[in-house]
């Protein structure tokens, strides 16, 4: 019964890929966003990134507020995750670059900001409040690419689809 369920969910997940990959490649405005998508199955569930490019950031540089593609972008996963029963967990990422937004702020301060604002826009986007889980901030402590601190792709937030069949492997 549980591998089935598991079964199950994973075509639902990857059902809610293809439709949240579709929904960016048919928008002219998000098209080209779409290499700043990344959407895999983990043993935790479904993760969903929003990457960082270089000269092609969602973020404003130092700043939790997302630009305009960014939001546009979030409103299309909304769509598509609002429809799924899952648990939410969303996570805010830096690069190494130390933060230089003066006082006592950090890169720690900021990747929070970020996932804090994602929970925001996807609960505005009409996604239930009661789905997220958690949010958090990790700074620099889990890059993208290790051999890269400074890589664009490190600044990113995660969304991820908590499975409701913890444990049971994943392909």
């Amino acid at each position: 019964m549980r591998q089935e369920l598991a079964r199950r969910e994973r075509q639902a997940f990857e059902a809610a890929a293809e439709q949240i990959r579709e929904a960016i490649q048919s928008d002219p405005a998000l098209a080209d966003l779409s290499r700043q998508l990344l959407i895999e199955q983990t043993p935790e569930g479904m993760r969903i990134q929003l990457v960082d490019a270089d000269r092609q950031p969602m973020f404003a540089l130092g700043g939790a507020a997302p630009n305009d593609r960014a939001r546009a972008l979030l409103g299309r996963v909304a769509q598509v995750i609002q429809r799924l029963p899952n648990a939410i967990s969303i996570a805010g990422h830096t690069d190494a670059t130390p933060f230089r937004g003066g006082g006592e702020r950090s890169n720690w301060d900021l990747s929070t900001e970020r996932a804090n604002v994602t929970r925001r826009l996807l609960i505005e986007a009409g996604v239930a409040d009661n789905r997220i889980r958690n949010l958090a901030g990790h700074a620099e402590r889990d890059p993208l690419i290790p051999e890269q601190p400074t890589a664009a792709a490190n600044r990113r937030v995660s969304i991820t689809l908590i499975s409701q069949t913890p444990g049971t492997p994943r392909p």
